[in-house]
């Protein structure tokens, strides 16, 4: 044997050495972690016992404190949606009474055909005006009738097109038509219109205060004026229950957010006590970190027990290569491959799959990552827990 090949023997033996010993040490921390593990999760099965008691408990206790809170705000709801009904009939009430008024030009009670003619915006037929036949159709045939058929037939058709008389006549005319009347008739003075109207302005003021109040009311808006579209506050027993049942509510929505969290927590250590790390759980030190490689195009992750990850090394989304699937070493030896399955699928292609290979070495790492086969990734993988105890050297012969 020759001297280079002595040097590396002595180190291959060296690096089985140190990686052998902190095997043993890996074993030992497995051991410890397992029967950590292991109590924690019976630790957590009979909180789990507990918690899922308090939990029904308040389950019940909200639901108790939620029926009253309901009920009182089903209660407080429809009594507003009472009022502001009540309030809407009555204002539409009362325009449908102004408008009779109006409409009832010689206040004798009853409102007739020669008195609806002159509202030409109830035109039916589109003409603009209103015609004897059209106002007798809209008295639903008769030629008169009283307040009381009026409100109930004849306003709910009319309501939104029904215009007063004040609110019906036409505008002043702008200043470029006052101007104009001025040039086609050299008599006309506006200057001195205007000081009659100034003169008379104390008198009338009065007069257009009326007419500005008969115009505020018989100019009649189609919707209720107030109508409120929220509702009010609620009343202090009403609030009260309210708070109540806020309060059970948070309650056991916090004790069923630790319910879920004891059962994941529990899953997680279901999961972990089940994996398979090897004769003496030497793997188990794997379970959690993650190890990558960074080549030229790529940053190949691998996550032991888990999965196997590809993402372009200059930014890109991340493919999936393989979930765990299981240990795919030779019969006799399986603890020396680890097979990751059901990857992201290639385009006309099967799912990406991972045969991870391992080493003894003294550190953790993984050296290289290749492409065999189309979609079929190759990981070689360096770990003490890979490690054999070293052979004693041989010479070349014996000594006696």
């Amino acid at each position: 044997m020759g001297k280079k090949e002595r040097e590396e023997m002595q180190k291959q033996a060296e690096v089985a050495r140190e990686g052998f010993r902190l095997k043993q040490q890996f074993i030992e921390e497995a051991k410890k972690s397992r029967e950590e593990s292991q109590a924690k999760l019976q630790d957590m099965v009979q909180r789990r016992q507990s918690l899922q008691e308090q939990v029904d408990v308040l389950r019940s206790e909200k639901e108790d404190a939620e029926k009253p809170e309901r009920e009182a705000k089903d209660a407080h709801k429809k009594a507003w949606e009472e009022r502001r009904e009540a309030e809407k009939e009555a204002v539409e009430k009362q325009q449908a009474s102004e408008a009779f008024s109006n409409l009832d030009l010689d206040s004798d009670g009853m409102l007739s055909v020669p008195e609806l003619v002159s509202h030409h915006e109830l035109d039916t037929d589109g003409d603009g005006s209103l015609s004897v036949e059209e106002a007798q159709s809209i008295l639903g045939g008769s030629y008169s009738l009283d307040s009381s058929s009026f409100h109930a037939d004849v306003w709910p058709q009319i309501r939104d097109k029904y215009k007063s008389e004040q609110s019906a006549q036409p505008p002043p005319p702008p200043p470029a038509q006052v101007e104009e009347a001025a040039d086609t008739h050299p008599d006309f003075h506006p200057e001195e219109e205007e000081e009659d109207i100034e003169e008379g302005d104390e008198e009338d003021d009065s007069d257009d205060d009326d007419d500005s109040s008969d115009q505020d009311h018989r100019t009649l808006p189609t919707k209720p004026h107030g109508e409120d579209s929220e509702l009010p506050p609620y009343d202090e027993a009403t609030q009260t229950l309210i708070d109540a049942a806020d309060k059970a509510r948070s309650q056991f929505e916090e004790a069923e957010k630790s319910f879920k969290d004891i059962e994941d927590t529990i899953r997680s250590l279901e999961k972990e006590i089940s994996l398979d790390f090897g004769p003496d759980g030497e793997f188990s030190y794997l379970y959690g970190p993650c190890y990558e490689l960074t080549t030229s195009e790529y940053i190949y992750r691998l996550c032991p027990f888990n999965r196997v990850t590809q993402k372009p090394k200059n930014g890109g989304s991340e493919t999936n290569l393989g979930i765990w699937g299981s240990w795919a070493g030779p019969e006799g030896n399986k603890f020396t491959a680890m097979k990751y399955e059901q990857g992201t699928s290639c385009w006309q292609g099967p799912n990406r799959s991972t045969l991870v290979k391992l080493s003894c070495g003294k550190e953790t790492i993984v050296t290289s990552t290749s492409e065999p086969s189309r979609c079929e990734y190759l990981m070689e993988f360096y770990t003490p827990a890979a490690c054999h105890p070293p052979q004693p050297p041989t010479g070349d012969h014996d000594e006696l």
